[in-house]
């Protein structure tokens, strides 16, 4: 059978996805397929626990690539940008691959708040801003409390969920970004950060420049650069480059368009560029990226 490409959604600029929790419920539930509408490169502004109930393949979440299979767990912070995705063949559909929570940051903070014993679960939302896998012998019975929220009914369900939360804490887990934290920034200009985070979430990265996103949010480009790295802990052009490594390596892996056609929309000037920064970054060529990642999913 031909085996089924993503469509060229996932492999742009990433989508803003609104969520909408039902009437009188605390956070919004749900369960779809692979292949679905939803399951697209999207970014929002709540938090979310994404547990893959089958299947393998591989994840991006900001600027980190890495491989899924049943079983995979994750938190993913406010407006950081995530995707999973299998190679499945053109009539398959992977049935309830995910299960996903997502609760609004002031529930969260409201919560932390009222309760001085949930110190840890603040230490969770922190590091939920880089996005986390959990991990450890623990993991299954994490997995199986996620998918006891789904026949709770909904009070029951708000309980289960914050003795998930407690438990999520104390897991052992690997945070995946290593620059993405511009919502904890503490400084002045976070509000700035903020702003200038969501132009590059939703500008082509073939064509975004310094000089622009400066003019943009009203500053001057050495200010804009200051800011920048005291806030994100690099610079812009380095944190460019990474995105654009991201969304080659979506790329790669999604579809057979040559070398050369993914280094162009993926936004490097040239061949040569893309195949140093590709190698600089990931450790291995494009092209033996590629083949490894379809050994992964044969």
């Amino acid at each position: 059978m031909p085996r089924r490409k993503p469509s060229r959604i996932s492999q742009s600029e990433p989508i803003y996805e609104v969520i909408t929790a039902a009437p009188a419920h605390s956070f919004a539930l749900n369960r779809h397929d692979y292949p679905a509408d939803c399951a697209k490169w999207n970014y929002h502004p709540e938090y979310e626990l994404h547990l893959i109930t089958a299947g393998n393949g591989r994840y991006v979440i900001g600027d980190y690539v890495g491989t899924f299979h049943a079983r995979s767990l994750f938190l993913i912070g406010p407006d950081l940008p995530h995707n999973w995705f299998s190679n499945v063949d053109q009539d398959e559909t992977v049935s309830g691959r995910d299960l996903v929570v997502q609760i609004k940051p002031a529930w969260l903070q409201s919560l932390v708040q009222l309760c001085p014993e949930f110190e840890e679960i603040t230490r969770l939302l922190d590091d939920a801003a880089n996005g986390i896998e959990f991990h450890g012998p623990s993991l299954d019975i994490l997995c199986h409390q996620m998918e006891d929220l789904e026949i709770a009914d909904p009070a029951e369900r708000v309980a289960k969920f914050i003795s998930l939360l407690v438990n999520l804490a104390k897991a052992p887990r690997h945070v995946l970004c290593r620059s993405w934290n511009f919502q904890s920034s503490k400084t002045s200009g976070s509000r700035v950060i903020n702003q200038i985070m969501q132009l590059l979430l939703s500008t082509d990265l073939r064509t975004v420049k310094q000089a622009e996103i400066a003019r943009h949010v009203k500053m001057s480009p050495s200010a804009f650069s200051r800011l920048f790295q005291q806030a994100i802990g690099d610079t812009f052009t380095n944190f460019v480059r990474r995105l654009r490594i991201n969304r080659a390596c979506n790329l790669l892996m999604t579809t057979d368009d040559p070398i050369s056609s993914v280094s162009t929309d993926a936004g490097f000037s040239n061949l040569s560029n893309f195949n140093r920064a590709f190698l600089d970054e990931k450790g291995v060529t494009p092209r033996k990226y590629r083949l490894a990642a379809k050994n992964t999913n044969k």
